[in-house]
């Protein structure tokens, strides 16, 4: 668990410093604030880019549902009804696509192919703002526990709401970053493939 919680906080500190280009710089946030999910009063907290707020947490609110939404689990809880609680509070929840529509917060939604892309021209992300958590994702079609959760601490993957259009059947938009490039990445995959990350906006007020 120990070794969990190392790679994380060595993740975190690398964040801004492994730049593969000394030049590249990231806008600060237009606004800051907070904000309450009243459904089960977790706080958030928020940076303001493009005129939209963009959650600085993982989304984390709980379907009690395990098609649609999943809590990390180590190997060493694997058989085991028990969660890392700790690890849970810092990474947010992994959902499926329908899982993520279901627990946005009222007021909120996931963003947008579009929107990810402008907010990635003012390389935001790279900043402690913005606090990128590498939370890996969870493979929903693999049946062993151990290996169903893969890359914490190394990789992050977000959802978007866009349907990409050049692939038949359903597919949709996804951010993937590696803790050690500065650079987003883009592809898409079906809905209720993978459990991802998620990220919500709102137009600010």
């Amino acid at each position: 668990m120990k070794k969990i919680y190392f790679i994380i906080a060595m993740t975190m500190s690398l964040m801004v410093g492994c730049s593969k280009d000394d030049d590249f710089t990231a806008q600060a946030p237009e606004a800051t604030g907070t904000f309450v999910d009243p459904r089960d009063n977790k706080t958030y907290h928020y940076v303001t880019y493009c005129g939209l707020d963009w959650s600085v947490e993982n989304l984390a609110y709980e379907l009690n549902d395990e098609e649609l939404c999943t809590k990390y689990k180590p190997s060493e809880l694997a058989e085991t009804n028990e969660y890392d609680s700790k690890l849970i509070n810092q990474i947010g929840l992994h959902y499926t696509y329908k899982g993520a529509l279901m627990a946005v917060p009222e007021g909120w939604r996931i963003p947008t192919d579009e929107e990810w892309t402008k907010l990635e021209a003012t390389n935001a992300y790279i900043l402690p703002d913005f606090n990128l958590l590498y939370a890996g994702y969870k493979n929903k079609n693999v049946s062993s526990t151990m290996i169903n959760y893969r890359f914490l601490g190394s990789w992050a993957f977000f959802w978007t709401s866009s349907k990409d259009e050049s692939k038949t059947g359903e597919f949709y938009y996804y951010r993937k970053k590696f803790y050690s490039h500065q650079e987003m990445t883009r592809y898409s995959m079906e809905p209720e493939a993978n459990f991802l990350s998620v990220r919500i906006v709102r137009t600010h007020k």
